[in-house]
């Protein structure tokens, strides 16, 4: 899955000025873009065009730098062998070994575990007999045949079922022996987060900026949504990374609204008139109108329905909207916060992100970071 995370960069944030290194990198965007209208089938120049953009100015690059260092300690590949170490489950295998397994006997006479390969659950036991699963038109457990061929052995000794403990753990449970540590178990960052992310990626257009900014990062963008850009208001541009004095934050709100209020028009009158917009992917119902399955608009419902529906007039200070913040000192998750009872939100974690930055210097740097695990 891809969570959007809020990454701060505390100052100072070191940056080397280097013209050359930027013209070198403008030189090579240009090449690849001529590339890219040349060659639309080669997915991989566009690639290269984002890590580019990523790097384009020595801000941009510093960000990049300093996030690295940041996401590296939740890793689950770190590039620092410090953040690595053994995980030991040889107790937790020799608890499993010594304990029973619901097992079934196969019609060739080999002996199974009724949850593990090559049954995977599809069998189960019931009162002493064994039942297939999902079985029929009706999908429900049933004795079929081939269940009636089996035979069931509830709690049956894993020690009857497997040559020794280094059988289980090894070939059934696919661990190694580690000599070093004397255990089975593997090395890893026991603090990883994510497997892969991206400054920038599916959520590129964190913040707004003036346009006369200089110091700010445009990230890298997706392979699904590398050509997709949204509109900004005249004389402001989108941005993934830039410093905290220089979010135009009230004019981000602003903007939101102005855009769902717009939005809302455009479905209203789609309902109204039975005609979809060309390229909207959804439908009119009678209810109102689906957007890839999901009910966008609602028959009757005003525009302050609409905007309460989707927080756009919510009372945060700051309009960021992430699953996580992360610095060189902590990793915050909604998930974290406690829950409002129809489960839809965090109930203070808008107010957790509010007082986060309300904390931070004018000069920490705000980045956007996709990432995934």
């Amino acid at each position: 899955m891809h969570f959007r995370t809020l990454a701060t960069v505390h100052s100072p944030i070191t940056i080397e000025e280097d013209k050359a290194k930027d013209l070198e990198i403008a030189v090579a965007l240009a090449e690849l873009k001529a590339r890219k209208d040349a060659e639309k089938d080669n997915v991989m120049i566009g690639f290269c065009m984002e890590e580019l953009k990523n790097l384009q100015s020595s801000f941009a690059r510093a960000v990049d730098r300093e996030i690295c260092g940041i996401m590296d300690y939740y890793s689950t590949n770190p590039i620092n062998p410090e953040y690595l170490s053994f995980e030991d489950y040889t107790e937790d295998l020799r608890m499993e070994y010594d304990s029973t397994a619901d097992c079934i006997r196969l019609p060739q006479g080999k002996i199974v575990e009724a949850n593990r390969y090559p049954l995977w659950g599809s069998f189960v036991i019931r009162d002493g007999k064994v039942f297939q699963r999902e079985a029929g038109p009706l999908k429900h457990e049933k004795r079929t045949k081939k269940a009636k061929r089996m035979k069931a052995l509830p709690e049956y000794p894993r020690k009857k079922l497997y040559a020794s403990f280094k059988d289980y753990a090894e070939n059934e449970r696919g661990f190694s022996y580690d000599e070093e540590h004397r255990g089975y178990g593997y090395i890893c960052n026991p603090n990883s987060m994510w497997d892969w992310y991206q400054i920038g990626g599916r959520w590129p257009e964190m913040f707004l900026v003036k346009a006369s900014c200089t110091e700010y990062s445009v990230g890298e963008r997706s392979w699904c949504n590398e050509d997709s850009k949204s509109a900004a208001p005249e004389g402001y541009i989108w941005v993934c990374a830039a410093k905290k004095k220089d979010i135009e934050w009230q004019v981000m709100r602003e903007w939101r609204e102005k855009k769902a209020r717009e939005h809302f028009s455009k479905l209203e009158k789609m309902f109204v008139t039975g005609q979809l917009e060309e390229g909207f992917r959804g439908a009119i119902t009678p209810q109102g109108v689906l957007y890839y399955g999901k009910m966008v608009y609602f028959k009757d419902e005003s525009v302050e329905d609409y905007l309460n529906r989707y927080d756009i007039l919510d009372n945060r200070k700051y309009p960021v909207y992430v699953h996580d913040i992360v610095d060189a000192d902590n990793w915050f998750s909604r998930d974290d916060f406690n829950w409002t009872n129809n489960g839809a939100v965090p109930a203070d974690w808008p107010e957790r992100i509010d007082g986060y930055i309300d904390d931070l210097e004018d000069e920490d740097v705000l980045v956007g970071v996709d990432y995934h695990i």
